[in-house]
Parts: structure tokens; C-alpha cells; sequence
């Protein structure tokens, strides 16, 4: 691997699921050495579905776990305790995203792991944060979604509250902590000692709601779910074509909806009282989107995405995964990567392109305890240290296949 920005920054990853791990993988990617602490149980998404690939792990453990290594490592055990105490010695960074208390209880939390290692920065992700009467209830991406608000807006205005597809605000917050550890790194490079960063995927809902939820703090008014259209703009939304494609349309500004009566044919509607200004199409917006949805879907969907593109419109078909991956031109801009997996061809990557590349995949998903001797004699343990921490199974190897 070439030596990156991140090469010399150790991260200890004692996480599971989403958030953690992804937080964690996207330090590795940028180069730094992740080590992945992995209890005996095994981190519980790695079966977690029932796409598995090689009959062990499922596309999510492939897409959120590249480029570290696995240490085995029962850190209730006396022995397991005291190889993580050397570790966090000697890291740079712990990720965690254990239920608050669990890292306590294990003799880990915050004062614990800052006496060991001053410059520690020590980042924990969870649901509710670390503090307060909902800290250490259990909490999830999609039990996030619904009691941040973000299921209230989402959905038909008269159908039920629904829950996004993937999990969203796991993502979020992953990011949310990427960034306090690299501001945190920034600032032991200004003379800083670490950092105590709590990242909640509560906080991290709301802050992705920030525009909509301070109008309701400004307000009052609590907003209701407006289906595919865009509360605050019209026509905006998705309309249905004659091929039973949908599309997406968004006009943005009033200058915009001049441009779209001209390209739908609808020039009398441009100066229409009703119409002339934003403000005045959301308020009429059923009247407008009879007059928009009845002209869609009399042609293909084609043939409005031609039109509309040309009169510099922003408008797109709404696609599958299917359809993604068929459009050359989309599928030229994908962060698609090895994975280095044998059954699994691509898998998507991190986002950031640098100096025209996107970040590679130098190490597949570790298996458990793929890296555990190798991380030991890294961290001073001698072959008969180690020999004794197996035989108290303090640590354990990758089985054999």
C-alpha cells in the first residue's frame, strides 16, 4: 500500500453494525491502520442477512469493513483486558459503539483510557449519546428515523409514516464522527492533547433536518408528509410518462417556471396570477399538478426528459439500482471498486475522489481473528504471551475453513 496522509494514525474499532464500522472503514481507506477488535459472538451483521457471500459474510459486512484487520479478543477476560489497555496505549484513536455503560463496565470509558494515553482521542457513537434518561436505551437506524421525526415527513400526505430504505442516519452519523476525529487530529497537530467526541444518531437526524425543523421552531407549525413533492416548491415532484416510467421535475426558481411553460407548451400559464411566483404555485399546487400531471402522461418519459433537459430544466428519471448501473454515463461517475472478495465483482466505495481516483481496496473484510498474532507481536507480545492468551482464549485465530 503507498503511504497516505493517515499512514501513521492507529484506530482501535470496537464497533459493530452500521455506523461504527463504516466511520472506522473510512479512516482506512484514507490510509490509517484500523484494527477491528471482534468478540467471540463475532459482530453481529456479519450474518446479518441473507445475502451471504462465501457463505460467511453478507454485502454489508464486505461494504463497510475493507481495508482493516481482526483481532479475536474477549475484552472481559483479564488477558483480553490487559492486551486493549496496551493498544489504547499506544493508538491514536478508539471508536466504539457500544451501548453507553458497556465501555465503562469493561473498564474503558473515557478517564479510564485518557490515563492510559493523554493524546487519546476517544470517539463514541450511539443512539441517544452517552448522557441523560434515553443514554442507554437500545437504539437503532430505523427506531432513529422514527423517533427524530424524520418517518413524520416522509411518505403520502394521507398515508402512514414511512421509514427511508437504508439506513440513512447510521451513514450520517458515520461521517458526523469521521469529521470530529480528523478535526481532533488537526488539533493535536496544533498542540492539543485528544478528545471525548459523543456522536448520537439522534443528533446526527436532526441535524440533517435542520432546514425543515428550524422552520418548525420558528414557527410552530408542525410539517406533514407531502409524498414525492417538495413542500416548499412547485411543480416538484414526480410525475408519471406513458411508459410507466416516473420522472423527477424540480423548479427552483421563478425564472425556471418561465423556461418550463415554454417547454411544455404552456406559455399561457407563465404570467397566470395563480402561477407567477413560487409562493403562489405552492399554494395552488393541485391545481397545477392536475394541469402537469395530465400532460406527462401523454408521452414517454423520454420525450419529456429531451425537452425539459434542453430548456435547462433540472429534472432526471427516478431509476432502480438496475437502471444505475445500464446508463454508461452514470455509471462512469460510481465510486465502484474490487472489494477483493472472489464472489463480489464491484462494491461501492467512498465517495471522495483525490487527484482523480477514488480511494482502492488494499485489504478484503477481515475474517474473525484473521490478524490476532500478527497484531500481538506488533504490540510487543512475545510467541509464549500469546501462546498464553490463547490457551485462556483471551484471544482466538480465524478458524479453519
Amino acid at each position: 500500500m503507498q503511504e497516505s496522509i493517515l499512514s501513521d494514525v492507529t484506530v482501535i474499532d470496537m464497533t459493530e453494525g452500521v455506523a461504527g464500522p463504516y466511520a472506522a472503514m473510512v479512516l482506512a481507506d484514507m490510509g490509517a491502520n484500523v484494527i477491528k477488535i471482534e468478540r467471540p459472538a463475532g459482530d453481529w451483521s456479519r450474518p446479518a442477512d441473507h445475502n451471504t457471500v462465501a457463505g460467511a459474510e453478507n454485502g454489508q459486512f464486505i461494504a463497510l469493513n475493507r481495508n482493516k484487520r481482526n483481532i479475536g479478543l474477549d475484552a472481559a477476560s483479564p488477558g483480553g483486558k490487559r492486551i486493549l489497555e496496551r493498544m489504547i496505549g499506544r493508538a491514536d484513536v478508539l471508536i466504539s459503539n457500544y451501548r453507553p455503560g458497556v465501555m465503562a463496565r469493561l473498564g474503558l470509558g473515557y478517564d479510564e483510557c485518557r490515563a492510559l494515553n493523554e493524546a487519546l482521542i476517544y470517539c463514541t457513537v450511539s443512539g441517544f449519546g452517552q448522557h441523560g434518561d434515553y443514554a442507554e436505551s437500545p437504539a437503532s437506524d430505523t427506531i432513529i428515523q422514527a423517533m427524530s421525526g424524520v418517518m413524520s415527513v416522509i411518505g403520502e400526505k394521507d398515508g402512514p409514516p414511512m421509514r427511508v430504505g437504508f439506513p440513512l442516519i447510521d451513514m450520517a452519523a458515520a461521517n458526523s464522527a469521521v469529521q470530529a476525529i480528523l478535526l481532533s487530529l488537526y488539533g493535536r497537530m496544533k498542540g492539543r492533547q485528544g478528545a471525548n467526541i459523543d456522536i448520537s444518531l439522534m443528533a446526527a437526524a436532526l441535524a440533517m433536518m435542520s432546514g425543515v425543523f428550524t422552520r418548525f421552531l420558528a414557527s410552530g407549525t408542525v410539517p406533514q408528509r407531502q409524498g414525492n413533492q417538495n413542500p416548499t416548491l412547485a411543480p416538484a415532484g414526480a410525475f408519471l410518462a406513458s411508459d410507466g416510467r416516473y420522472i423527477s421535475i424540480a423548479i427552483l426558481r421563478d425564472s425556471h417556471w418561465r423556461k418550463f411553460c415554454t417547454a411544455m407548451e404552456l406559455e399561457h400559464l407563465a404570467d397566470d396570477p395563480r402561477f407567477r411566483i413560487n409562493a403562489r404555485r405552492v399554494e395552488n399546487r393541485k391545481i397545477l399538478d392536475e394541469i402537469v400531471v395530465k400532460m406527462i402522461a401523454q408521452q414517454p418519459s423520454a420525450y419529456w426528459l429531451d425537452r425539459l433537459g434542453a430548456a435547462d430544466i433540472l429534472c432526471g428519471p427516478i431509476n432502480s439500482f438496475a437502471d444505475v448501473v445500464a446508463d454508461p454515463a452514470l455509471a462512469s461517475q460510481l465510486p465502484l471498486i474490487d472489494p477483493l472478495v472472489p464472489s463480489v465483482p464491484q462494491a461501492v466505495g467512498g465517495p471522495i475522489r483525490m487527484n482523480g481516483t477514488y480511494n482502492k481496496t488494499y485489504r478484503p473484510p477481515p475474517a474473525k481473528g484473521q490478524h490476532t498474532r500478527e497484531i500481538l507481536s506488533e504490540f510487543g507480545f512475545d510467541d509464549g504471551e500469546i501462546l498464553e492468551f490463547l490457551d485462556a482464549a483471551a484471544v482466538f485465530e480465524r478458524p479453519e475453513p
